[in-house]
């Protein structure tokens, strides 16, 4: 078999769909989620009650994460894109799953801020290398189904996460329990990952220096160069990204205010809004699969479309008179958005990245929603108490409704890259 030969049959194993490698991936995925989103209401809880810090330092230790995670996305696509996806996905879970061990036995508040800085930095490696995977082992025209399944599994362990680790803390009656159990999910991820993912190509490992096995040997070159390379190669993912900040941005000024609102506003207690939000996130895990079916079956660009108009819908239901009926429906508006968008959103962002920059392209494109996560609850805050309770919704409402505007002009306007035209 010649040299060329070899490269063809290497790629054509690269890009062989694989149901099991999706499944193993996202068992992957949902299990480090069920780990991470242990801790997420065990930690505000710890440092206020136990430890005595104020809600500003608390905030400071969440946006830390939040903050860390978004910008080292990129940087941790881009390494996938080098050395491998399951090398660098193994590589962040092993450094989060030391993290929660570490919260069990510190006394210090201050401290929990470089804490939690550590922990972003490798929980940040998990989307971009599974989304990575997902892309190389899946069929194009079964993509965003594969998507769906791990955006499934995803909203899964983010879903029951936050109610186990409270369930485990109510009963031992001790917060080191739910972090010992956030650290034993991590390394359980990290050990399934090594175990199952075996098969994955790991992209630039066995490669000639300098360029990257099943990418058409393109060197990468630093990630950020890479990035603006992208947009310029492709404008409609340029638009994508800045679409992506504008979504995210909108939803995260509800972040702050959103239990706020249902519990002072519209009078709800706790346990009745945990409920809702349980049964809002797991409804949305179990459409992601067949709606990323519908991205396959009648075009991802239709699927985004489609979903950005019902998620500003949704925003200007959420805006209106505050009550029950109109916050639940705004909030399944919201979510089918999501559940919908999402997977198509991924797979044309896989589909409009430059030969060898897929895990780039989607590291990329989460830093731009993540950024929007972190700076949108800073300003959520500030319009609640300046202008009232009404004013982050319809913030919110303009900003996706102008985004969504945006997004459906430029899937007009942009044609698709030579590399994907004739695909959907």
């Amino acid at each position: 078999m010649n040299d060329s030969t070899s490269t063809v049959a290497a790629r054509s194993r690269i890009a062989a769909p694989s149901g099991r490698t999706v499944l193993r991936t996202a068992m992957v995925v949902g299990l480090a989620e069920l780990g991470f989103a242990t801790v997420i209401p065990l930690l505000p809880l710890y440092l206020t009650e136990r430890l005595g810090a104020s809600v500003k330092l608390v905030g400071a230790v969440v946006a830390s994460f939040a903050l860390v995670e978004t910008v080292f996305k990129t940087a941790w696509g881009s390494l996938a894109d080098r050395i491998g996806r399951r090398p660098t996905m193994i590589a962040g879970l092993v450094l989060s799953s030391l993290a929660p061990l570490v919260m069990s036995v510190l006394r210090v508040p201050i401290l929990f801020i470089p804490l939690r800085l550590v922990d972003g930095i490798g929980s940040s490696a998990l989307w971009p290398s599974a989304s990575a995977i997902i892309a190389d082992t899946s069929p194009p025209d079964g993509r965003a189904t594969a998507m769906g399944a791990l955006n499934m599994w995803f909203l899964a362990g983010l879903a029951l996460g936050p109610a186990l680790g409270l369930y485990v803390v109510g009963f031992t009656g001790n917060y080191a329990s739910g972090f010992y159990l956030a650290s034993f999910l991590l390394a359980t991820s990290a050990l399934v990952g090594i175990g199952t993912l075996r098969g994955v190509p790991d992209h630039g490992a066995a490669a000639p220096t300098g360029t990257v096995v099943g990418y058409h040997g393109v060197a990468p070159k630093p990630h950020l160069s890479d990035v603006v390379e992208s947009a310029r190669l492709s404008p409609l993912l340029f638009v994508m990204f800045m679409v992506a900040f504008v979504q995210m941005f909108a939803v995260g000024l509800l972040a702050p205010i959103m239990v706020i609102y249902a519990k002072r506003v519209i009078g709800l207690p706790e346990h009745l809004i945990g409920t809702l939000f349980l049964l809002l996130v797991l409804s949305v895990a179990a459409a992601s699969v067949p709606a990323g079916r519908l991205a396959d079956t009648k075009g991802k660009r239709r699927t985004v479309a489609g979903g950005m108009v019902l998620g500003s819908a949704g925003m200007w239901v959420l805006q209106s008179t505050p009550s029950l009926g109109v916050l639940t429906v705004g909030a399944i508006m919201l979510g089918g958005s999501y559940a919908l968008a999402s997977p198509a959103w991924h797979a044309l962002v896989s589909r409009l990245a430059p030969p060898g920059r897929i895990g780039l392209a989607m590291g990329a494109s989460q830093t731009a929603e993540g950024l929007g996560l972190v700076l949108g609850p800073l300003l959520g805050g500030v319009l609640w108490d300046a202008l009232g309770h009404r004013a982050p919704f319809v913030a919110a409402a303009i900003l996706l409704t102008a985004g969504t505007v945006v997004l459906l002009i430029s899937l007009r306007v942009f044609p698709q890259p030579q590399s994907v035209r004739g695909r959907r």
